[in-house]
This record gives C-alpha cells, sequence and structure tokens, in this order.
C-alpha cells in the first residue's frame, strides 16, 4: 500500500516521467492514474500539482485520455478549477490542458459536459483574478456545441449567473476603496468621532448620513458640529471600522482581529436595531456587515480564540 510520503513521492515522479510518450504508456498500464485520482481528492497542494501535471502529460495520447475518466479522476479535476482556488496558478492551468485534450473527442467532452463542468468553467471564466480565466472561456466555447438545448440553455443560465457575480464583485472591489476615507482626521473630512480613548476618526458627513439613518439621528441630524462623541460601549478600533463600512457601503474589509470583529458585530447589530427608515437603506448595509461579521467570526473561529469568543459573545446574547 506504501505511505503517503511514498505515494506523493511516487506522484512527484510519475509528473517528470510521464514527459516522456513511452513512459508515459507504461505508467498507465501499471494502474498509476488511480493513484493520482486518489491525490486530486486527498493529496496537499504539491500532490495535487504533480498529480495534475502528469495527468496533462498522459492526455497528449489519444488512446490514454478516456482512462483519466476510467479512474474517476473527472469530478476532482473540475473542482480544481473552483473560483476559490483562482489564484492557484498551476494546477488549475493543468487541469484547463488536461480538458482541452479530452475535448478532442466528442463522447468524452459530452461526459465532461454530464459531470457539470459548464457551471464550474463560467464561474472560473468571469471570477475577478482567476489564473486561468481565459482558459476557461475557451473551453467552454468548445463544450457548448456539445450540449442539447436544455444544457446549452443551462449553460448560458450559468454564463449570465458568471457575469453577474463578476459585476457585483467589481461594484464591491470600487465601493470598498471608499473605507479609506474613513481614518485620521484630514482635509476633506468634515465629521470628526472623538473616541474615549482620545482617538480621533474623520468621516464625511454625506457618505455615513446616506449609508445610516440610525448614525445621521444619533450623530448628524439637527447639528453642523464637526465634533461628535460616539457610543461609549465600544472601542475606538470597532468604530474606525464601523465608519469604514459606513462609508463603503458594507464592503469594506472585515478587522484582522477576531476582538474588533466580534465588537463590530454587536455595533452592527445595535446600529441595525436602531436603523429606522430612510432612503440610505441603513438598515439593509447594518444587516450586511452583521452577516459578514457572523461568517467572518466562523471562519477565524480556533483552538486559540474560541474561549475569548464564547466570553466576548455572552454579553452580546444576554440582550
Amino acid at each position: 500500500a506504501g505511505t503517503e510520503q511514498g505515494k506523493a513521492n511516487a506522484a512527484r515522479a510519475i509528473s517528470w516521467l510521464a514527459n516522456d510518450a513511452p513512459t508515459r504508456t507504461l505508467i498507465v498500464k501499471e494502474g498509476a492514474l488511480t493513484l493520482l485520482a486518489k491525490m486530486l481528492r486527498t493529496g496537499n497542494e504539491d500532490d495535487k500539482m504533480n498529480a495534475t501535471r502528469a495527468m496533462l502529460w498522459i492526455a497528449h495520447d489519444e488512446p490514454h485520455r478516456a482512462r483519466i475518466l476510467d479512474a474517476d479522476a473527472l469530478p476532482s479535476l473540475i473542482a480544481l478549477l473552483s473560483p476559490s482556488r483562482a489564484s492557484d496558478l498551476g494546477a488549475g492551468k493543468n487541469v484547463c490542458g488536461i480538458l482541452e485534450h479530452l475535448f478532442v473527442d466528442a463522447r468524452l467532452r459530452e461526459l465532461v459536459g454530464q459531470h457539470g463542468a459548464a457551471g464550474t468553467l463560467a464561474a472560473a471564466a468571469y471570477s475577478r483574478g482567476c489564473a486561468w480565466a481565459s482558459e476557461a472561456r475557451t473551453l467552454l466555447l468548445v463544450l457548448c456545441p456539445t450540449q442539447e438545448d436544455s444544457g446549452r440553455a443551462l449553460m448560458t443560465m450559468h454564463l449570465k449567473c458568471a457575469e453577474l457575480s463578476a459585476e457585483r464583485d467589481a461594484a464591491a472591489s470600487s465601493l470598498e476603496s471608499f473605507a479609506s476615507l474613513a481614518g485620521p482626521v484630514a482635509k476633506g473630512h468634515d465629521v470628526v468621532f472623538c473616541c474615549t480613548d482620545g482617538e480621533r476618526i474623520g468621516g464625511i458627513r454625506l457618505l455615513i448620513a446616506r449609508a445610516s439613518p440610525h448614525y445621521e439621528r444619533m450623530y448628524l441630524g439637527g447639528t453642523e458640529s464637526a465634533i461628535v462623541e460616539p457610543d461609549l460601549d465600544f472601542s475606538s478600533a470597532a468604530h474606525r471600522a464601523m465608519l469604514g463600512q459606513l462609508h463603503a457601503m458594507g464592503n469594506a474589509v472585515l478587522p484582522a482581529k477576531i476582538e474588533v470583529r466580534l465588537e463590530l458585530l454587536s455595533l452592527a447589530a445595535k446600529v441595525r436595531t436602531g436603523g429606522g427608515g430612510g432612503d440610505g437603506g441603513g438598515e439593509e448595509v447594518a444587516a450586511r456587515v452583521l452577516e459578514r461579521c457572523k461568517r467572518g467570526v466562523v471562519d477565524s473561529l480556533c483552538a486559540d480564540n474560541c474561549l475569548t469568543v464564547l466570553l466576548q459573545l455572552k454579553p452580546c446574547t444576554a440582550d
């Protein structure tokens, strides 16, 4: 059976030996594709890189292409094209190369399509920062004619969803840059939040009021004063984070420290509860920040910080 390290070493060796045509014929004959398929499912990033590199060489030979599918490697190959791995240049590029060879055969193209490759390719094709977006778009154009009418309609839907998702990401990225407008007091700021620890956070009244009727009512409404005192129950770091979110309509990067992220969660909950009406959608912005904080806290949980999270959440849940 061999050790896991031994299998990883074997996959690495195969990835280099497979560039020789007679050698890769022997590799396939000896059943190495089964090992490579397992590396795709259970291996680390290096294992997946080596496995896809070896399969890319093997896919050069027409007689071996169907064997890749027989080894049950296709689901794992498609999974490696997920937009969540969009910055992983090597493995994704290798998979695109493998599919390009498989698509030469109409029957194999059809089988790949039946495994849901269209949706994953479409998402990768329009994912911001995807290293293999161009290859994914090319593969989609090749895959499309092999689908039945219903399949083409489904693919069109996938493409449209991917385009809309890309537009949404671009809009969010643009809004995200507005978060930097909240920070140390500077020229252009027309409101200053003076926190209990002495920190002064500058902001732009119009953006804050637009994003949050609660903030407008509590701190800005009915006064032209440029100096306000924010909620004493929260630290300056939490207020700084919330003001950044308000300037970016809830699209700013979450704080790196989980303690501040928890405080921001509590502050967003308080703002949402007191949001009131208004055209700015303050409740919506606060709700967006709240949900993003919840997901961010869950994603950040580990053995080292779970007690801290529970202790800090306790006063929040008591309300």
